[in-house]
Order: C-alpha cells, then structure tokens, then sequence
C-alpha cells in the first residue's frame, strides 16, 4: 500500500470534503518535498514549508506532515513548535488585516438595508442567501440546499433542506463544515417576507437552491453586498455583538464554531 493510500485509509469517517482537501493538501508536499513525507526529516519538512508565503498554507502543509508522521510512528517534536509558530504568524496577520477591515467593511445595519432593499426589489435568491448569512450565519457550503414541498423528501442525510409547509419553511443542514462536530441542525423559519422569497423560487420550478454547485461561491459573493462575501458577513455580525454573549452564543450554535474561534477569526476590533 502507498503512503497517500495509507493516508486515505486512515481518514475513514471523515466527511468527502474533508477527505478531499487533505488529499489535495498531501499531494503539494509529496510534490515540494519530491518523496514521500514518512521518508522526509522534520528539518527538511520545516525548511520546506517555511518557503511558502501564506501562513495558512504552511499551516495546511505542516498538518499534513504531523499526521503522516504519527500514522507512521514517527517523532513530531520539532514540528510541533513550529506549528506553534505559524499559528502566531496566522493570529498576527488576521490582526494586521483587521485594522484595515475597520475601515472599509460595511455596517451591520448597512446589511440589514441591503437585505430589506433586495426584498424590496423582489430579487428572491439573493434576498434568501443574505436572509440565511445574516439570521443563521453560514457558510458557503451550507447554502446547497434542496427546497422540498413534503418532509418525507428530508430524508436523505447526504443533502441540505428547506422544507416548505404551510406555516414555516424548516431548514435542514446535514452538510457543512463541521456537521461530524456539532450533527445536523434543524431550524423553523416563520418569517413571511422569507416564506415568501422561497415560494417564488419554487414557483420558478429552482428545487436545486444553487443550479450550478461548481459555481457557488461566485453565486454568494455577487449576492452580498458590494461582493464582500459570507466570511465577512460574519466578521461584521460578529463585530457588532462582540459585546452581546448571548447573541455570540447564538452565532457560535448557529454556525457550528466554537465561541473562542469565533471570536479570534471573526472579530475585526481584535487588532491588538
């Protein structure tokens, strides 16, 4: 069995996407290194991944690294300071890049606008993605969702839902980041303006939310205001309950993150 077979078959129980990323992760420093990892010394496996720029591809790589290296018994004691280095360098860059959010990212009620003008205007898809960024705090991923008219289609645990009945609209998340974690997430949407926006999409015969899933982050980011994207849509939700815990609670639950990241990767007053 070859090391990446190896590999692969001790991700068993991981979700696909996940599987995949760290295929994808492996496959970049087998190629730097030019050997397999378990035949590489943590020096060169440091020297290595030190030449690379960005903190959180060094940090993806020297994953990697650490895990092949415990599959195979084998000693992790230099790279796991170093791991403790890149996290720092990661913590600092989100700093740095913080204070120049301050500045040019929108408003909280700037959103709360937008979504109101996209109700307003009657653009649908867009008003339900900003609706479900702003109100449940997601992520890319968990806007692949099925619109299903009976709950006996809610079955299938490999798909996201909107079940629409008569009083509420049910959303299902079975899919997303950190499903194996937290499970699946069930909420009851009663809102009329978004129990509206779901019945035109269904009028427009779109059961598939996102008709084209290769293209979703481009689908979520134009939606957004000014083209921000999710990610910053929860920077600037995060920001303005910063001191609110139990509305942090609620976002920490919502999105299936742990209060302390939440908190560290989303609150753009962190720039000390």
């Amino acid at each position: 069995m070859t090391e990446v077979e190896e590999f692969v078959k001790s991700l068993e129980g991981k979700s696909a996407n996940t599987i995949k990323a760290y295929k994808t992760q492996y496959k970049k420093l087998h190629d730097l290194l030019g050997k397999d990892i378990k035949d590489t010394s943590q020096k060169t496996i440091i020297e290595t991944i030190n030449d690379i720029e960005n903190s959180n591809s060094r940090q993806a790589l020297l994953n990697i690294g650490i895990l092949i290296r415990n599959n195979n018994k084998l000693s992790v004691d230099e790279l796991i300071p170093f791991r403790d280095k890149v996290k720092k360098d990661i913590r600092d860059a989100i700093k740095a890049n913080n204070v120049k959010l301050q500045d040019n990212l929108p408003t909280y009620n700037d959103l709360l606008e937008y979504l109101d003008n996209l109700k307003k205007g009657e653009f649908w898809r867009d008003y339900i993605i900003n609706y479900l960024l702003i109100y449940y705090n997601v992520r890319n991923e968990d806007l692949l969702f099925k619109i299903v008219e009976r709950k006996r289609d809610t079955t299938d645990t490999n798909f996201n839902y909107i079940w629409l009945s008569p009083r509420k609209a049910v959303y299902i998340r079975n899919v997303y980041k950190t499903a194996k974690t937290y499970g699946q997430k069930i909420y009851d949407i009663t809102d009329k303006p978004f129990l509206s926006a779901i019945r035109q999409i269904i009028k427009q015969g779109n059961h598939d939310f996102i008709p084209n899933q290769a293209q979703l982050g481009y689908y979520i980011r134009t939606a957004t205001l000014t083209s921000i994207g999710s990610g910053n849509y929860n920077k600037i939700i995060v920001n303005h309950y910063r001191n609110n815990i139990d509305m942090i609670k609620q976002i920490s639950e919502r999105r299936g993150t742990c209060i302390t990241t939440l908190l560290n990767s989303y609150d753009i007053d962190d720039t000390e």
